[in-house]
Protein backbone atom coordinates (compact mmCIF):
# COMPACT_ATOMS: atom_id res chain seq x y z
CA UNK A 1 0.00 0.00 0.00
CA UNK A 2 1.61 3.19 -0.80
CA UNK A 3 2.07 5.91 1.52
CA UNK A 4 0.82 9.48 1.32
CA UNK A 5 2.53 12.68 3.02
CA UNK A 6 2.76 12.62 6.96
CA UNK A 7 -0.63 12.52 8.70
CA UNK A 8 -2.90 11.58 5.64
CA UNK A 9 -5.61 9.43 5.30
CA UNK A 10 -3.22 6.62 3.51
CA UNK A 11 -0.68 6.78 5.76
CA UNK A 12 -3.10 6.87 8.71
CA UNK A 13 -4.98 3.56 7.08
CA UNK A 14 -1.50 1.88 6.91
CA UNK A 15 -0.45 2.60 10.82
CA UNK A 16 -4.44 0.96 11.45
CA UNK A 17 -3.34 -2.16 9.45
CA UNK A 18 0.03 -2.41 10.54
CA UNK A 19 -1.04 -2.20 14.79
CA UNK A 20 -4.02 -4.34 14.07
CA UNK A 21 -2.00 -7.41 12.47
CA UNK A 22 0.74 -6.59 15.97
CA UNK A 23 -2.03 -7.08 17.97
CA UNK A 24 -3.77 -9.82 16.33
CA UNK A 25 -0.70 -11.93 15.57
CA UNK A 26 -0.36 -11.56 19.86
CA UNK A 27 -3.97 -11.58 21.47
CA UNK A 28 -6.16 -12.86 18.33
CA UNK A 29 -9.50 -10.77 17.03
CA UNK A 30 -11.53 -11.57 19.54
CA UNK A 31 -9.04 -10.33 22.43
CA UNK A 32 -8.65 -6.92 20.08
CA UNK A 33 -10.67 -3.99 20.93
CA UNK A 34 -10.53 -0.51 18.19
CA UNK A 35 -9.31 1.33 21.67
CA UNK A 36 -6.50 -1.47 21.38
CA UNK A 37 -5.81 -0.60 17.88
CA UNK A 38 -5.81 3.37 18.66
CA UNK A 39 -3.23 3.18 21.24
CA UNK A 40 -0.99 0.52 19.39
CA UNK A 41 -1.46 2.97 16.10
CA UNK A 42 -0.56 6.44 18.67
CA UNK A 43 -3.93 7.85 17.52
CA UNK A 44 -6.94 8.63 18.90
CA UNK A 45 -10.30 5.62 18.60
CA UNK A 46 -11.94 8.47 16.27
CA UNK A 47 -9.76 8.50 13.53
CA UNK A 48 -9.74 4.58 13.40
CA UNK A 49 -13.30 5.28 12.50
CA UNK A 50 -12.54 7.96 10.31
CA UNK A 51 -10.50 4.84 7.86
CA UNK A 52 -12.98 1.40 8.59
CA UNK A 53 -16.37 1.28 9.51
CA UNK A 54 -15.89 -1.53 12.57
CA UNK A 55 -12.94 -3.81 13.46
CA UNK A 56 -14.54 -6.40 11.68
CA UNK A 57 -13.48 -4.23 8.35
CA UNK A 58 -9.83 -4.31 9.66
CA UNK A 59 -9.82 -8.11 10.51
CA UNK A 60 -11.51 -8.73 7.58
CA UNK A 61 -8.65 -6.74 5.08
CA UNK A 62 -5.89 -8.14 7.11
CA UNK A 63 -7.26 -11.41 6.50
CA UNK A 64 -8.04 -10.94 2.71
CA UNK A 65 -4.05 -9.84 2.56
CA UNK A 66 -2.86 -13.06 4.09
CA UNK A 67 -5.13 -15.18 1.67
CA UNK A 68 -4.12 -13.06 -1.86
CA UNK A 69 -0.55 -13.75 -0.89
CA UNK A 70 -0.94 -17.48 -0.62
CA UNK A 71 -2.97 -17.49 -3.22
CA UNK A 72 -0.53 -15.79 -5.29
CA UNK A 73 1.95 -18.68 -4.43
CA UNK A 74 -0.49 -20.86 -5.57
CA UNK A 75 -0.79 -19.07 -8.61
CA UNK A 76 2.83 -18.63 -9.34
CA UNK A 77 2.81 -22.33 -9.08
CA UNK A 78 0.59 -23.20 -11.56
CA UNK A 79 2.14 -21.11 -14.32
CA UNK A 80 5.67 -22.60 -14.13
CA UNK A 81 6.18 -24.66 -17.16
CA UNK A 82 6.13 -28.14 -15.21
CA UNK A 83 3.91 -31.38 -16.37
CA UNK A 84 0.18 -30.80 -15.27
CA UNK A 85 0.41 -33.18 -12.18
CA UNK A 86 3.81 -31.48 -10.87
CA UNK A 87 1.93 -28.36 -11.15
CA UNK A 88 -0.96 -29.67 -9.55
CA UNK A 89 1.57 -30.80 -6.56
CA UNK A 90 3.54 -27.40 -6.80
CA UNK A 91 0.04 -25.58 -5.91
CA UNK A 92 -0.80 -27.34 -2.74
CA UNK A 93 2.67 -27.74 -1.88
CA UNK A 94 2.81 -23.66 -2.32
CA UNK A 95 -0.91 -23.52 -0.60
CA UNK A 96 0.85 -25.57 2.85
CA UNK A 97 3.87 -23.00 2.96
CA UNK A 98 1.69 -20.27 2.70
CA UNK A 99 -0.25 -21.10 6.02
CA UNK A 100 2.65 -23.07 7.72
CA UNK A 101 4.64 -19.33 7.26
CA UNK A 102 2.05 -18.04 9.36
CA UNK A 103 2.30 -20.31 12.34
CA UNK A 104 5.75 -19.10 13.93
CA UNK A 105 4.78 -15.15 13.59
CA UNK A 106 2.69 -15.00 16.57
CA UNK A 107 0.82 -16.73 18.89
CA UNK A 108 -2.35 -16.48 17.12
CA UNK A 109 -1.00 -15.16 13.74
CA UNK A 110 -2.87 -18.12 12.32
CA UNK A 111 -6.42 -16.59 13.57
CA UNK A 112 -5.61 -14.25 10.56
CA UNK A 113 -6.80 -17.19 8.47
CA UNK A 114 -8.96 -19.36 10.54
CA UNK A 115 -10.98 -18.96 13.29
CA UNK A 116 -14.52 -17.99 14.29
CA UNK A 117 -13.99 -14.31 13.66
CA UNK A 118 -17.06 -13.39 10.93
CA UNK A 119 -14.39 -11.15 8.85
CA UNK A 120 -12.02 -14.18 8.65
CA UNK A 121 -14.37 -16.65 7.80
CA UNK A 122 -16.03 -14.20 4.74
CA UNK A 123 -12.12 -13.57 3.43
CA UNK A 124 -11.95 -17.64 4.20
CA UNK A 125 -14.51 -17.93 1.68
CA UNK A 126 -13.88 -15.83 -0.89
CA UNK A 127 -10.52 -17.50 -0.93
CA UNK A 128 -11.82 -21.08 -1.26
CA UNK A 129 -13.81 -19.96 -4.21
CA UNK A 130 -10.89 -18.61 -6.07
CA UNK A 131 -8.56 -21.57 -4.96
CA UNK A 132 -11.50 -24.05 -6.39
CA UNK A 133 -11.67 -21.96 -9.57
CA UNK A 134 -7.78 -22.22 -9.92
CA UNK A 135 -7.74 -25.93 -10.04
CA UNK A 136 -10.67 -26.28 -11.73
CA UNK A 137 -8.67 -24.17 -14.86
CA UNK A 138 -5.42 -26.39 -14.18
CA UNK A 139 -7.35 -29.58 -14.37
CA UNK A 140 -8.93 -28.38 -17.44
CA UNK A 141 -5.95 -27.43 -19.55
CA UNK A 142 -4.02 -30.51 -18.37
CA UNK A 143 -7.26 -32.77 -19.54
CA UNK A 144 -7.30 -30.68 -22.93
CA UNK A 145 -3.33 -31.48 -23.42
CA UNK A 146 -3.92 -34.91 -22.65
CA UNK A 147 -2.33 -35.19 -19.55
CA UNK A 148 -4.88 -35.09 -16.70
CA UNK A 149 -7.91 -37.56 -17.07
CA UNK A 150 -10.73 -35.83 -15.73
CA UNK A 151 -14.18 -35.51 -17.78
CA UNK A 152 -15.31 -33.17 -15.26
CA UNK A 153 -12.69 -30.27 -14.06
CA UNK A 154 -15.49 -28.80 -11.57
CA UNK A 155 -16.18 -32.27 -9.44
CA UNK A 156 -12.16 -32.75 -10.13
CA UNK A 157 -11.17 -29.87 -8.56
CA UNK A 158 -13.51 -30.66 -5.81
CA UNK A 159 -12.47 -33.95 -4.81
CA UNK A 160 -9.16 -32.53 -4.92
CA UNK A 161 -9.94 -30.20 -2.49
CA UNK A 162 -11.75 -32.78 -0.07
CA UNK A 163 -8.59 -35.24 -0.22
CA UNK A 164 -6.06 -32.33 0.45
CA UNK A 165 -8.17 -30.90 3.41
CA UNK A 166 -5.36 -31.68 6.44
CA UNK A 167 -3.29 -29.45 4.39
CA UNK A 168 -5.28 -26.64 5.25
CA UNK A 169 -6.46 -24.57 8.06
CA UNK A 170 -6.64 -25.59 11.11
CA UNK A 171 -6.02 -28.83 10.62
CA UNK A 172 -2.44 -28.03 8.94
CA UNK A 173 -1.19 -26.18 11.92
CA UNK A 174 -1.99 -29.49 13.78
CA UNK A 175 1.25 -30.45 12.77
CA UNK A 176 4.98 -30.05 12.68
CA UNK A 177 6.18 -28.62 9.41
CA UNK A 178 8.69 -31.46 8.26
CA UNK A 179 5.51 -33.86 8.88
CA UNK A 180 3.19 -31.96 6.65
CA UNK A 181 5.73 -31.78 3.84
CA UNK A 182 6.08 -36.03 4.38
CA UNK A 183 2.81 -36.81 4.27
CA UNK A 184 1.57 -34.30 1.66
CA UNK A 185 4.57 -35.73 -0.54
CA UNK A 186 3.26 -39.22 0.12
CA UNK A 187 -0.37 -38.43 -0.46
CA UNK A 188 1.02 -36.29 -3.96
CA UNK A 189 2.21 -39.72 -4.88
CA UNK A 190 -0.81 -41.77 -4.34
CA UNK A 191 -3.87 -39.17 -5.22
CA UNK A 192 -2.16 -37.27 -8.20
CA UNK A 193 -1.39 -41.37 -9.86
CA UNK A 194 -5.23 -41.27 -10.27
CA UNK A 195 -5.56 -37.96 -12.34
CA UNK A 196 -2.88 -39.00 -14.60
CA UNK A 197 -3.88 -39.55 -18.23
CA UNK A 198 -3.67 -43.19 -18.83
CA UNK A 199 -1.71 -44.35 -22.36
CA UNK A 200 -4.00 -47.21 -24.50
CA UNK A 201 -3.98 -49.97 -22.90
CA UNK A 202 -1.74 -52.68 -24.89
Amino acid sequence: MEHGPPGSASERRQRILEATERLLRRYGPAKTTVADIAREAEIAVGAVYLEFSSKDDIVEELSQGQHRAVMASMRAAAAQDLPFCDRLSAVFDARARGFLELAGSGEHACDLVHCQSRAVKAAHARFLDEERALLSDLIERGARAGELDAADPELAARALLRAYASFSPPWLFQSSREEVEAVLSAVHRIVLLGLAARGPSR
